[in-house]
């Protein structure tokens, strides 16, 4: 959930109940207030005095009238106005919190916090200048690691030279001699480094069925894929998986993006 909306919902919340318990407490105070001014000055002695005095029969006809709106509508208009006042209570607190996460530092770290409770004592991430210098320092590695079976390739079976190659100007079995010797070199390479393995042990052609519960990153559905598991179709591609990772330790070059040195030779 985002925390913004969370922040907004405990506010209303805490707005409605607040406004709730004084709502109360005023009608309750309203309540007893007026029972106890009308049993202090009852409106039927006021009415036999009237009888005697114009003056207080008509005063008498102005607040009567008055006094029974106030009865009927007291607990509605009550209820109405701090229903409001929580309202506009919310807005303003919600608007005032917004900006104070607009403004602050750590705002990017609120909104994308996951809904996963953290631990009181989990650290902060470690942001000091040699941390920092380390974390480069390992990103750089891992991009050499993308490149690595591609220098593999190049230096045993020349295989970037064979892409890099105008094929046009030579013959189809000048070509036709010059794969077979690369096919070999790369496939030992491949072999020795990875070794990989089919990662479905059945002829391409032949007909399949995938189970429920299937890995999506082993198997790749393609055609029409309606419903749900198990499906049943035609094997189109075996797939690969590594047996086996055993790269050759990286050389300490300055240049990670160097799949292959130039070669001089020295005269």
């Amino acid at each position: 959930m985002n925390i913004k909306r969370s922040i907004s919902r405990r506010i209303l919340l805490w707005s409605l109940l607040i406004m709730l318990l004084m709502g109360i407490l005023f009608i309750a105070a309203g309540y007893y207030g007026g029972h106890f001014f009308l049993t202090a000055l009852p409106i039927s002695v006021l009415q036999d005095a009237s009888s005697q005095s114009i003056s207080l029969q008509d005063g008498l006809k102005k607040v009567l009238p008055v006094l029974e709106i106030l009865r009927n509508l007291y607990i509605p208009v009550v209820c109405c106005g701090f229903l409001f006042a929580a309202i506009l209570l919310w807005v303003l607190l919600r608007t005032s919190i917004s900006r104070l996460i607009q403004k602050s530092p750590v705002k990017d770290q609120l909104l994308s916090a996951p809904a996963k409770k953290k631990s009181k004592d989990q650290p902060f991430p470690d942001l000091s200048p040699e941390t920092l210098i380390s974390r480069k320092e390992i990103n750089e590695s891992n991009k050499r690691f993308y490149l690595q079976m591609l220098t593999v390739l190049q230096r045993e079976g020349r295989l970037i030279d064979f892409f890099a190659e105008d094929l046009s100007i030579y013959e189809d079995d000048q070509i036709g001699a010059a794969v077979r010797s690369i096919q070999e070199n790369c496939k030992n390479s491949l072999k020795k480094y990875l070794n990989p393995k089919a990662v479905i042990e059945q002829n391409e052609g032949d007909p399949i069925t995938v189970p429920d519960g299937f890995d999506p990153n082993a198997i790749k559905l393609t055609g029409n894929v309606i419903g749900e598991p198990p499906f049943h179709g035609t094997l189109r591609h075996k797939g690969w998986r590594a047996s086996r990772l055993e790269l050759p330790t990286l050389s300490a070059v300055k240049d990670p993006s160097i799949i292959a040195p130039a070669e001089v030779e020295i005269i």
